[in-house]
């Protein structure tokens, strides 16, 4: 009414049939289109529909009302005046209960069983098929609930029936027409799945007969509208029985549309307005009416329409699951894909985004395929369901249908109602896919979505700022496990590229190809077919989609759990709690889809309830769960084993996939895509174009890392790459897989060492050049062997052609003035020996015999070549000379002989070898054999040969080579354009090859000492770049087994021809040549990160001079060389470096001989590096060292022989102190000495003046404690400590202190019980720290530890046992702990507490023997926590953290305040493995997350982050530079060559910028501190503040300046949290934050306790207010700032810089009235200090109003138009406000110039001028002049000071002010005048120190008068 409606039409929904509707809208004045009201209410109830049939004569089948009618017959009834049935007619045919229901079974016979009906239900719900009884009346319950309030009735089932309809239609005038009907036999749970028309099964004259039946029911009762007649039909006897009369327009019309041409809506619209049916067009085509507009009548019942000439198909798109009996499923719908056709139509009443709830029907779709034919219209559905997709959370009936389609059954027609039921019962029609195919695609689906959901976690949580990337590898690798079929299925899962899975199970690989198309899905190719995938998860497991089928793939849940697999609610539980059920017996009901369904349980066993009636519940929910009767009957799932039944097939790709793939990091066979790589090059442009592609995406990763710590590349990524951090993930999986990555890079660079041969082409592109050095300069260990082939290639590259560089030499061998002895021995021919061979085979019999000479005398360098004779044989070389070690005494020496014999042709060395021996024994003139063999053969074999072939041929003349006392015969093999190979057959292994010795010229294995090597070591030979050096690691001999192998050394040995090895420049050239081998070989992979490095030089040019004066010449170098090499020295863990010297002298009898001199720099025995030297005594047949010969003694004194010794204790200490990062304790000790020298190289560098380091400048002497446990100055070999601590006075000479200063050296020794505190340790640290406060001496903690010690009484372990509550079954667990009589008597008094029991003993305490392995150790953590404290306020104390510091360790760090911490040196509370157990997931990857640099400087506990143990010292001896050596003594000051009265150049500018340089300055402009002395500390933390020291004048002073930029502050989140994200909070310049006020007053603190003056650069604009600040406590922090200054005992000055300014609270933290006797303010003329900035003020105090007065006061225009305002008439209106309106705009005219005028006359009551006059500052400093003007205040400050300070102490009634007015008496001097009261005071000392002393003697005079007035 209210939308003035004319007519409702209601559709197909409950509207439709509810009676109530069309008789309101009757009462209304509104249309109903549709049967009246009464009629509805009649046909509308199943129960009266079937007694108006039975009244009309329509058969029916027997139910609940075929008896108590006329004769106990059918119940008969004709419609009262309301259109009704009567009342007791009605309720004759209802079961109004369960007994009812059952008594009418009776009648009707269970024999084809029973339909339970509710006359308002429909749609398949209220209907139930029983049997017997007991069903019955279980199923009457389930109906009642499913249509609640209906009446119900009962029916028989009509068997073998088809479901038959008629379309009716009835008109206003008493008129009914059938439209043909529609076969809806396909059912399930008599619900329709398909409808076709017309029902052809039925023959043409029954069907009419059955039309005809349906025409006069409806015409009887008037019936107006479109409605169903519903028969059952029996196609085996043709009978049809009534079944009932739908009242309005079904969901299937469509049917009856297309095949009778008719539109049902529009008729129902024309019925309603009135039109009797055979006047509507379509109803007269049907019929075959000539006119289809005209108006003759049709009779219905008598007249027929034409033949129906095609067939129409529908079938409905239900939500259910057929795979478990059509249950319902809900859920949200992605998307819905169908496309009608010409012969299909369809329509969904969900879109895209939808859903089904669980309330809504089941019912979604529509399909109608039309044909000429039924077979026609089947085809075309079929296509089009195979065409539908559905994506979401639902499942549908889509696939099922197609296969229902196809059935045989079907496609005759065969069909009846119970088929679909059967179907489903035996579950005879179902999808199949190949099992395999079903798992694979699975775990293609389940892969993809690991992946995806991985890298979104990861991405998620790099944008809030996590760091960690311990979920990237699992994206790329992972476990995968698929159930099926009771089968399990275990992938492991890799991708070789972004779109190629790798699926390996038990062995067997399949690469499997994926791409996802634009709508999501997954198209993989696998079994050599490509294959379309898609699934949903479920609760139940995965619904998977493979080519269209769907395959629900069940989670594998506990049997003993019954779960729902729908949506809905729970109604009943059908046993009681704690009852039984059986197996496949219902245990619940549940509503889903307004349906009830029961759940069957699926094992037997004791129920208990899990929900109760009522619940609302989802699919997966718990219902119940079993105790179950029988376990073992559950049902096993087992493992898959064998290979998949899918097809592997090779994937195509482009030869240079591989390698960029696994450059992306992805897997990958590295070596063989370096090999594939290339092979499509067929020249050298396109092979470098690959090699340099590669090297540069390597490059490009890793270049980012390299040097950095992760954290902070991944932080510093995230932040460059926020829009796209996917980009993030794929540089950290490239990163993340460079084992693989440096395997590809190793293996191309391999490939480029081929690119000459392989091309022809010797000189490489320079883009390739450009790569392989990048690629060298990377300096991280894990890319070693990548720099060294990279680096070899390019060296190789700078060497001429071979060609070349042989036939420059042969041109020098010809040249008739070469001095063949003098070539030998030149240092140019150290790259050229080994070229000499390829001129022995030359066709110039010249220069094949002085190739021969040069090779002989070059090899036997070291020698005394007696003679020497070449002769040519047939062509053929040979050279023979005689020869003496030259360092053997001529009296003693043994001469020996060689031979040199060339064969061309290698393959008759046999002949070759015999002949050259017989020629060589003609030379000799003595029997060689007697004595021990000292004679050398040398075979050079031009022609080649085979090594293999050639030792056969050596050893058969065995016997020859003994007789001629041939110590070693030695082969040449030449290579063609190469170097050629050197082979060595020694007689002391019988003359077989010595593979150590391989390739080796044949004296080196002499000049080089390996025989001294090989005694105790297992040497493998590494590759070295010199060819006069050799590397070789070494395993130490070892008998026993170790867990970690046996310990390493590297050995690098070299020989140099170059003079000058004892010089400052040849020394570092040999050593630094040493430690470039020491990098490489320590890059290869076999070599421990824990190896000592030990370095040996051999020099062969003779010098000049005593043994001693080279000694000293050589400790003198080495200290210069330690110093300035210390960083490389640590890095590389040399510990050891020899150097053998040949000095050339005379013997006894004047005859020349060389004297070997050794030269070492060792830490073997404790000290680092420790400089000695040994003059040597060969042995005169071996030449081998026979004895080590101190300097300086005579032949009695201590010699020694010692071959290379194995690790030591000390060794031993070291390698592990280097496991965990650190230098072992004692060695500290020489890091600290290079380090001083360090300092004193810089400071004499720094002033010019050719001033030397004073002698003697470090020692040292170690803590001890004594027998009374007083620690006290002692000494005690290294290594013999018990303790994990120790302690020194450590005495340096530095630059401030030239005569010396004391500090004390506390460290932990982690190589002992891993550096962990007990209560030993404790009290060590303890005294020594008491020691350094007693003495007031500086005191630094060098931290490596892993905290408090814990232990176990471990005597008692094997004594313990077990008193078991049951001990048949221990599981039960256990009471007590006891220990039997006999071993609790065995332990000493006190170990354990126990009672007496019957076993023994119980144990209620354990005490243990030794002392410190509980929680004694935590209270002596405390005791030192609390002297650190104690410490920090009486002394300097610092803390250096290397390696690790855990625990107490960590808070010893904190609590001593000053922190430098090593790069790798994290401090800790709790390991990272111990966090990620707790938390049970790996959340942490490194120490460093928690306790690293990038944690611990950004909070401001480190003050100073350092690379290196070295850097470290450094650091600590700088630091102690601007410390006095007692807190006695005034501060350090050292000597200056920056001078004082120079101007300042750096001017701070009005714009913001760096504060640091004003302090330091910049190349081109100095600063305020001295030249390079300024040092920040604590830069990472409250970054708006900077603080440090530096030097004025050589006085070092603490610094505090303001940062003028915009910083960050970052919080970073937190990886154990998830939600975790880090902060980025912005900080404006010159304000003081929460984090910087509280640095600023730490800062303050610092220096105070290091006796410091203070420069405060003070520019602040104020404190930060806001509501996040103030939380963050800023008024806390900022007061500190004022208690730190108050407390303060030294000079503070606070300096306005120029632009610089003070306001509001920053003003008052900072006023010296906080602090007059110790604080003065001065400030630059262009700074400005107030309450507020200018504009700020003009706000407040000069306003727009006073702005305008003062306009109106001086503006010469608005005087005058303020006096023509005043004088204007004020009648005249319009003239004022003409005026006004001038001065308005004359107004606005000037406001800017006044605004800016009056922020003027503000900012003039802040200048200098008005500070000084005020009192608020002292003085007006210039800038430029400040330097000059601090440095005279500051030196007067602290030497009068001083003098105070000692007045008080002799005196302690005198106040500050008394004792400076003493001083001020004594002066002179212009007391104003700083420089001349410090001149006064330097030159008035004696005399103050005599007044000193007389004040001293008038107080104690005063109090002992004091005392006798007492008395």
């Amino acid at each position: 009414q209210e939308q003035g409606v004319d007519a409702v039409w209601p559709g197909w929904g409950h509207a439709s049939e509810n009676p109530r509707l069309p008789d309101t809208l009757k009462e209304m004045g509104i249309k109903f289109i549709g049967p009246p009201g009464p009629v509805m209410s009649v046909l509308g109830d199943k129960i009266a529909a079937n007694i108006l049939a039975q009244t009309a004569g329509v058969s029916s089948i027997p139910w609940s009302g075929s008896y108590g009618g006329p004769d106990d017959g059918p119940l008969q009834a004709e419609l009262n005046a309301e259109g009704t049935i009567p009342d007791e007619i009605f309720e004759k045919a209802t079961c109004r209960s369960v007994e009812e229901a059952v008594e009418a079974a009776k009648y009707i016979g269970y024999e084809n069983g029973i339909m339970i009906k509710a006359s308002e239900g429909g749609g398949g719900k209220g209907i139930r098929f029983v049997d017997n009884e007991d069903d019955l009346r279980n199923a009457y319950v389930q109906v009642s609930n499913e249509v609640v309030g209906s009446p119900i009735f009962l029916m028989q089932l009509c068997k073998n029936a088809r479901h038959i309809e008629v379309q009716i239609v009835g008109d206003e005038h008493g008129n009914a027409v059938a439209l043909n009907g529609r076969d809806c036999s396909t059912q399930r749970r008599f619900q329709k799945i398909f409808e076709e028309g017309p029902p052809v099964i039925v023959p043409r004259e029954t069907f009419r007969q059955m039309e005809r039946a349906a025409q006069r029911l409806t015409q009887s009762i008037g019936y107006v509208g479109a409605g169903t007649v519903e028969y059952l039909f029996n196609a085996d006897t043709g009978n049809y029985f009534f079944l009932e009369l739908n009242p309005r327009l079904q969901v299937e019309h469509p049917v009856t549309e297309g095949i009778t041409g008719t539109n049902l809506p529009s008729i129902q619209l024309q019925v309603a307005m009135g039109i009797p049916l055979y006047n509507i067009p379509t109803i007269r085509k049907l019929y075959g009416m000539d006119d289809i507009y005209g108006t003759s009548p049709i009779d219905f019942l008598v007249d027929e329409y034409k033949d129906i000439e095609s067939h129409v198909i529908a079938a409905r798109i239900t939500a259910e699951n057929p795979d478990e009996g059509f249950k319902p499923t809900s859920g949200s719908i992605e998307r819905i894909k169908f496309q009608s056709t010409s012969d299909v139509w369809g329509y969904f009443s969900v879109g895209a985004n939808g859903g089904i709830h669980e309330f809504a029907d089941s019912q979604f779709g529509h399909l109608f395929a039309k044909g000429p034919t039924r077979e026609a219209a089947r085809k075309s559905l079929v296509l089009a369901l195979k065409e539908i997709e559905v994506r979401g959370e639902i499942r549908t009936t889509v696939e099922y249908l197609v296969q229902l389609l196809e059935t045989p059954d079907f496609k005759d027609n065969t069909i009846d109602t119970a088929w679909l039921d059967g179907l489903i019962k035996e579950k005879s029609v179902y999808v199949e896919k190949p099992p395999h195919d079903v798992v694979l695609g699975a775990a293609i689906l389940k892969a993809r979505e690991h992946i995806m959901t991985e890298t979104a976690a990861v991405v998620e949580s790099f944008e809030k700022g996590q760091v960690s990337t311990a979920g990237i590898p699992g994206i790329i690798s992972f476990n995968l496990e698929i159930a099926y079929k009771d089968t399990k299925y275990l992938f492991q899962v890799e991708l070789t590229s972004p779109d190629v899975y790798r699926f390996t199970i038990n062995g067997s690989s399949i690469d499997v190809p994926i791409t996802v198309t634009a709508d999501g899905k997954l198209v993989a190719v696998f079994g050599g077919e490509t294959h379309r995938i898609d699934g949903q998860d479920e609760p139940l497991g995965l619904r998977l989609s493979l080519d269209g089928v769907t395959i629900l793939m069940p989670t594998i849940f506990d049997p003993s759990e019954l779960r729902t697999d729908v949506t809905g609610k729970v109604v009943r539980y059908l046993q009681d709690n704690g009852a039984d059920v059986e197996m496949g017996s219902p245990y619940v009901e549940v509503e889903a889809m307004k349906m009830i369904m029961p759940i069957k349980a699926t094992e037997s066993g004791k129920i208990t309830h899990a929900m109760s009636p009522g619940t609302v519940i989802s699919a997966g929910d718990l219902l119940a769960s079993l105790e179950l009767k029988d376990p073992s009957k559950v049902k096993k799932i087992l493992n898959f084993e064998g290979a998949l039944d899918v097809t592997a097939v090779d994937i195509e790709a482009d030869s240079k996939d591989a390698a960029n793939n696994i450059l992306a990091g992805y897997k990958g066979d590295a070596e063989a895509a370096a090999q594939a790589a290339l092979a499509d090059a067929t020249d050298l442009a396109s092979a470098s174009a690959v090699v340099v592609d590669a090297f540069n995406e390597y490059l490009r990763v890793e270049t980012i890392f390299d040097g950095k710590l992760k954290d902070d590349v991944v932080r510093q990524l995230a932040k460059d790459n926020s829009a796209s951090l996917e980009t993030v993930v794929d540089i950290n999986r490239a990163h993340g897989l460079k084992d693989a990555r440096n395997k590809l890079v190793l293996g191309l660079l391999r490939q480029v060492e081929t690119f000459s041969g392989r091309f022809g082409e010797s000189a490489l592109p320079d883009d390739l050049l450009a790569a392989l050095d990048q690629l060298s300069n990377l300096t991280g260990r894990e890319y070693g062997e990548i720099t060294i082939a990279a680096d070899s290639i390019i060296r190789q590259t700078k060497i001429p052609a071979f060609e070349v560089r042989v036939a420059d030499l042969r041109k020098q061998l010809l040249d008739s003035e070469t001095d063949i002895e003098a070539l030998a021995k030149s240092s140019t021919l150290s790259a050229g020996v080994d070229l000499l061979v390829s001129l022995f085979s030359d066709e110039d019999a010249k220069v094949r015999a002085a190739a021969a000479e040069t090779y002989v005398r070059r090899v036997y360098r070291a020698h005394r070549i007696i003679d020497l004779s070449t002769t040519d044989v047939d062509g053929r070389i040979e050279c023979n000379w005689s020869f003496r070690f030259a360092d053997v005494p001529e009296d003693q020496s043994v001469v020996r002989n060689g031979v040199l014999g060339v064969v061309p042709d290698g393959s008759n060395l046999e002949s070759a070898l015999s002949k050259i021996l017989d020629d060589f024994g003609g030379k000799l003139d003595s029997d060689a054999s007697a004595g021990s063999p000292v004679n050398v053969v040398h075979v050079a074999l031009v022609g080649g040969s085979d090594p293999a072939a050639d030792e056969k041929a050596i050893v058969d003349n065995k016997s020859k080579l003994t007789m001629l006392g041939v110590r070693t015969v030695n082969t040449i093999l030449p290579v063609a354009k190469k170097d050629p190979v050197y082979y060595a057959y020694p007689h002391c292994g019988g003359y077989v090859e010595d593979p150590l010795r391989r390739n080796m010229r044949p004296t080196f294995h002499h000049l080089l000492e390996l025989g001294r090597l090989d005694q105790n070591f297992d040497l493998e030979r590494l590759p070295a770049v010199g060819r006069n050096a050799q590397v070789y690691i070494g395993a130490e001999k070892s008998t026993k087994p170790m867990r970690t192998g046996p310990p390493q050394v590297l050995f690098v040995r070299g020989i140099s021809v170059t003079p000058g090895i004892v010089s400052s420049g040849g020394a570092a050239r040999a050593l630094v040549q040493g430690l470039d081998e020491l990098e490489r070989a320590q890059a290869n992979s076999k070599v421990s990160t824990q190896a000592s490095s030990r370095i040996f030089l051999h020099s062969l040019p003779e010098l000049e001079g005593s043994p001693k004066e080279v000694a000293e010449q050589f400790t003198a170098i080495m200290d210069s060389l330690k110093s300035k090499l210390a960083d490389r020295l640590l890095k590389l863990q040399v510990d050891e470096i020899e150097v053998k010297v040949r000095i050339e002298s005379t013997d006894d009898n004047g005859n020349p001989i060389i004297t070997p001199v050794r030269l070492s720099a060792s830490s073997m025995e404790g000290e680092w590096l420790k400089t000695s030297a040994f003059i040597e005594r060969p042995d005169p047949v071996t030449g081998v060292t026979r004895e080590f010969c101190v300097i300086g003694g005579d032949k009695d004194s201590v010699c020694y022989l010692d071959p290379y010794e194995t690790s030591n204790v000390i060794q031993t200490k070291r390698a592990i102190a280097r496991r965990v990062g650190s230098t072992y304790a004692y060695d500290f000790l020489g890091l600290l000495e290079v380090g001083l020298l360090g300092e004193w190289n810089q400071h004499i560098e720094s002033l010019g003046d050719g001033s030397s380091i004073p002698s003697g400048i470090f020692s040292s002497q170690e803590l001890v404690e004594n027998e009374a446990g007083e620690l006290v100055s002692g000494s005690r070999a290294i290594g013999t400590n018990k303790e994990g601590m120790v302690a020194w006075v450590v005495s340096m000479k530095t630059p401030e202190y030239p005569e010396g200063r004391d500090v004390v050296f506390i460290a932990n020794d982690v190589t002992v019980k891993s550096g962990s505190f007990g209560v030993e340790e404790d009290e060590i640290y303890y005294k020594a720290s008491q020691y350094a406060r007693a003495n007031k001496l500086p005191r630094v903690y060098i931290a490596c530890n892993a905290g408090a010690r814990i232990g176990l009484y471990d005597g008692l372990k094997e004594k313990i046992n077990l008193k078991f509550i049951d001990s048949e079954n221990p599981s039960k667990g256990f009471e007590y702990l006891y220990l039997t009589d006999a071993d609790y008597k065995a332990l000493p008094e006190g170990a354990v507490n126990a009672h007496k029991v019957d076993e023994g003993w119980a144990v209620d305490d354990i005490i243990g023997e030794v002392h410190g392995i509980g929680v004694e150790n935590l209270q002596g953590s405390g005791k030192i926590a609390g002297e650190t404290s104690r410490a920090y306020d009486e002394i300097f104390t610092l803390s250096y953290v290397t390696g690790r510091s855990v625990g107490i360790g960590a808070y010893l760090n904190r609590l001593g305040q000053r922190v430098i911490q090593m790069k790798k040196g994290p401090m800790i509370l709790t390991g990272y493995s111990a966090l990620n157990k707790l938390l049970g997931r790996d959340v942490y990857n490194s120490q460093d997350q928690l306790g690293g640099p990038q944690i611990m400087f950004p909070n401001g506990v480190t003050h100073e982050v350092v690379d290196n143990d070295q850097e470290g010292v450094g650091s600590i001896i700088k630091w102690l530079s601007f410390v006095p050596k007692t807190t006695s003594d005034p501060t350090a000051c050292r000597d200056c060559a920056d001078p004082v009265n120079r101007d300042v150049e750096f001017r701070p500018t009005p714009t913001p910028y760096d504060p640091r340089l004003m302090l330091s300055g910049t190349e081109d402009a100095t600063g305020f501190f001295d030249t390079d002395s300024f040092k920040e500390y604590l830069a990472g933390w409250g970054k708006s503040v900077i603080v440090g020291r530096g030097r004025l004048g050589g006085v070092p002073m603490g610094a505090i300046a303001v940062e003028t930029r915009l910083v960050e502050q970052v919080i970073p989140a937190d990886p154990a949290d998830a939600n975790s994200r880090e902060a980025i909070l912005p900080q404006a310049g010159q304000v003081l934050f929460p984090d910087s006020s509280f640095k600023t007053a730490q800062a303050i603190k610092d220096f105070n306790k290091e006796g410091l003056p203070i420069m405060i650069f003070a520019n602040w604009r104020g404190f930060s207010g806001g509501s996040r600040d103030m939380a963050g406590e800023i008024l806390k922090f900022g007061a500190q700032i004022v208690d730190a200054l108050r407390e303060y005992e030294h000079p503070v000055y606070i300096y306005l810089p120029p632009h610089g300014e003070l306001r509001g609270g920053s003003w008052v933290v900072v006023d010296p009235t906080i602090n007059e006797e110790k604080m003065s303010m001065f400030a630059d003329p262009d700074s400005r200090g107030g309450i507020l900035e200018p504009a700020g003020i003009t706000e407040v105090k000069f306003r727009l109003p006073d702005q305008l007065k003062v306009m109106h006061r001086i503006d010469p225009q608005l005087q005058l138009l303020d006096a023509e305002l005043e004088a204007a008439d004020t009648m005249d209106n319009d003239a004022m406000v003409a005026i006004e309106e001038q001065i308005s705009a004359r107004e606005e005219l000037l406001k800017p110039v006044y605004l800016q005028a009056a922020t003027e006359f503000a900012d003039l009551h802040d200048k200098t001028g008005r500070m000084k006059a005020k009192g608020v500052i002292e003085e007006a400093v210039p800038w430029a002049r400040s330097r000059e003007f601090f440095f005279y205040t500051v030196k007067r400050r602290i030497a009068q000071d001083d003098i105070i300070s000692k007045l008080k102490a002799a005196d302690d009634t005198l106040t500050t002010d008394a004792a400076t007015d003493i001083v001020k008496g004594m002066c002179s001097a212009d007391w104003e005048n700083n420089q001349a009261v410090i001149d006064f005071l330097a030159a008035s000392s004696s005399d103050i120190d005599a007044k000193i002393v007389s004040v001293r003697k008038a107080a104690i005079e005063a109090k002992i008068a004091a005392l006798q007035a007492a008395l």
